[in-house]
């Protein structure tokens, strides 16, 4: 597995440099000519010293000096060029991993978004994209310049003087040695910091989203502390990694050191018996020192590319998950239908994980225009149901039908059509409430809209918004309140006339007056409409055709009201729990 996500991982990044190819041998050839100008320098110095200033020839030193000045300006202007050449690429290659990232996460289904925290997939959308935009922009800009460096400074001192070139031989394997060594302690650091990152964005995230619930329990100190634990964890890490980092500049700069004062001592040497000039040890020192910032870039360069090793990888694990509910190769052709749909369970299980099974051997079938509801305790299995229907999930045993037709066989754009669908938590975009209305029919008329907010019982309080349908909603819905969003949402649902309507408990911020408006404007207005209601109130499924009564994922009863308040204990313990006996008679 390991081998196919590294193939994957490189074959992708060659898709993403494939539109800059031009860009990619600019920019490089660029910085290859740059370095040939800072090469080619020290010699120019070394005649400069050895025979300008030697014969003290001013016009040999203004000639070999403007030709110096000459090679710094076109260095200069290689270096614009390449630098703007990797920016580009840079650029682009993030964009586009970041635009297919997020594409390709929209296309999960629930189970795969199960695997990871949303701050883990915005981490990696972002933060681990930028290192990856580093790199490349790194390497388009070192790729040639640090070789080009290594080989031709060497070259040359080897053509100045063999004897001191012995110290470069001495000198480039130890600093090699200490590269690898520092790389090799830090890399497991690195993968650790990933993690811990997206610990801390996680708990930042639930701090930032349930603000009012940590100050309605006055858990305050309790999240600042989880926060501080978390924060000084990564802290710690990242300290780690400074720490060994750090040591890795100092020790090749000491090598660097002690090697030039070897280099001047014996070059010193070398100039007392006539074999050198001083030139030639200026423009060695020069040479050396050249190579010496070039081993230090590959230092750099190896840390960046440790964190970006660690940086892919999260990225490739993204990308490599595949959506696991896909389209049939050949689809049933769906028929556009005004009608209700049925819907059929035959033998339905359902498990999140091989321990437990959350739906257990579920059977019902719902004709076109029924009312189904379904009611039990948290955890019973009531959302996983409805889940099912639209393939947000895809069952484990048995078999979901539409109109006879397994859900499987459809395509997900018809059961997106067939099917409105109100979730639990109520979510609002931030926009217009037109926008937000528009999610199931982006051409929906406004008389559309309006029919919708009547049905949901909205219209009243958004008409007195003073730019109505235009009215701003900010992030998360935060200007309505929690019954004004539920509201929304369901008219959301309403929009583009399902065929099937499912409110998953969707009505619990309304008050009684409201959830009856709202179930007695939907039995009127779209009584063609198969329904499936999910409710903690036994009030609310009261008028269904059928009600599934759930425990611990599976059926304990189905039946109308009346059938089971007199023969299903645990549908008789919540109805009485929420209305009294003596009601009841009263009735």
């Amino acid at each position: 597995m390991a081998k196919e996500a590294k193939k994957l991982k490189v074959f992708k990044i060659g898709n993403y440099l494939k539109p800059y190819k031009w860009l990619c041998f600019l920019g490089p050839f660029t910085k290859a000519l740059e370095a040939a100008t800072e090469i080619i320098v020290p010699a120019l110095m070394a005649k400069i010293i050895d025979v300008g200033i030697a014969s003290k020839d001013m016009n040999y030193i203004w000639t070999y000096a403007g030709l110096i000045l000459g090679l710094n300006l076109l260095g200069i202007l290689f270096a614009v060029i390449s630098q703007k050449c990797s920016t580009l690429v840079g650029e682009g290659v993030a964009k586009k991993i970041r635009g297919d990232m997020y594409a390709h996460i929209n296309t999960y289904s629930y189970s795969e978004l199960d695997g990871f925290t949303a701050a883990s997939l915005v981490n990696r959308t972002i933060n681990d994209v930028n290192q990856v935009e580093s790199a490349v922009s790194m390497t388009l800009r070192l790729v040639t310049r640090v070789p080009f460096l290594l080989i031709g400074s060497f070259v040359m001192a080897l053509l100045i003087d063999l004897q001191l070139s012995i110290i470069f031989l001495a000198v480039i394997p130890i600093i090699t040695f200490l590269m690898l060594f520092i790389t090799k302690k830090t890399f497991p650091y690195y993968e650790n910091y990933k993690v811990e990152l997206d610990h801390l964005s996680n708990i930042t995230r639930e701090n930032l989203s349930g603000v009012r619930v940590v100050r309605a329990f006055n858990k305050q100190k309790d999240e600042t502390e989880r926060f501080e634990t978390s924060n000084q964890k990564l802290t710690k890490i990242n300290s780690n990694v400074v720490k060994i980092s750090s040591v890795l500049q100092p020790i090749i700069f000491m090598v660097i050191n002690f090697s030039e004062i070897a280099i001047v001592y014996w070059g010193g040497v070398r100039v007392n018996v006539g074999s050198l000039t001083t030139g030639n040890v200026i423009a060695f020192i020069n040479y050396f020192t050249q190579i010496a910032g070039a081993l230090i870039t590959v230092a750099r360069m190896i840390i960046t590319y440790t964190r970006t090793s660690a940086a892919t990888h999260r990225i490739d694990d993204v990308l490599s998950v595949q959506n696991s509910i896909v389209d049939p190769q050949i689809p049933y052709e769906y028929k556009r239908s005004k009608k209700g749909a049925k819907i059929t369970f035959e033998n339905v299980s359902f498990s999140y994980s091989p321990n437990k099974e959350n739906i257990v051997d579920l059977s019902f079938e719902l004709l076109p225009g029924e009312t189904l509801g379904i009611i039990g305790g948290t955890g019973s299995g009531k959302s996983t149901i409805i889940n099912l229907i639209p393939r947000l999930y895809d069952v484990k045993k048995g078999v979901v039908k539409i109109d006879d037709v397994p859900v499987k066989n459809y395509r997900t754009s018809d059961l997106k059509e067939i099917i409105g669908i109100c979730p639990q938590n109520a979510v609002l975009f931030e926009g217009t409430v037109e926008s937000n209305l528009r999610w199931r029919k982006a051409d929906a008329s406004e008389t559309e809209l309006i029919k919708a907010l009547k049905i949901s019982q909205a219209y009243d309080f958004v008409k007195e918004k003073p730019k109505f349908l235009k009215e701003k909603v900010t992030r998360g819905g935060t200007n309505f309140s929690g019954g004004q969003k539920q509201r929304l949402t369901i008219a959301r649902a309403l929009v583009g006339n399902p065929r099937i309507l499912i409110l998953d408990d969707s009505a619990s911020a309304l008050d009684l007056a409201t959830d009856a408006a709202l179930r007695k404007a939907l039995s009127k207005t779209m009584g063609n409409v198969t329904r499936i209601i999910v409710s903690q109130r036994a009030t609310s499924l009261m008028h269904a055709n059928k009600i599934i009564v759930m425990e611990a994922g599976r059926a304990v009863d189905i039946g109308t009201h009346e059938e089971l308040l007199s023969r299903c204990k645990l549908y008789q313990e919540i109805y009485y729990s929420q209305n009294s006996k003596a009601e009841e008679v009263g009735k």
